[in-house]
């Protein structure tokens, strides 16, 4: 990943990068400018779902975009047929995607 420096506007490359949370991600940025050479930290976190998961994760609750359109999508879920495929790589993960939200905790 690439970024300006906030500094020269030179372009800066990821130098080490950690997963904090399922949702978010922190990297160290040095820029290649060598007579500036800054060193920062930036949070990467995902903020929406553009298309649906094919096997959400329970834990993770993100806002639908907003070209989603929930009704149809509702109707959409519930006309389709099912279907004989068994996943190959993770067990099948099927809440309703219209229930309410679980309370947070904390």
């Amino acid at each position: 990943m690439k970024m300006r420096c906030p500094h020269c506007q030179f372009w800066s490359s990821t130098r080490t990068s950690v997963q904090v949370t399922d949702l978010s991600r922190e990297s160290v940025f040095v820029c290649r400018n060598f007579e500036c050479g800054h060193v920062f930290s930036c949070v990467t976190t995902v903020n929406r779902t553009l298309s649906l998961s094919s096997k959400p994760n329970p834990k993770v609750h993100l806002p639908l975009s907003s070209h989603i359109k929930r009704a149809l999508m509702a109707h959409q879920l519930a006309t389709l047929p099912s279907s004989d495929y068994a996943p190959q790589n993770s067990p099948p993960s099927t809440p309703d995607l219209f229930d309410p939200l679980p309370p947070r905790p904390g």
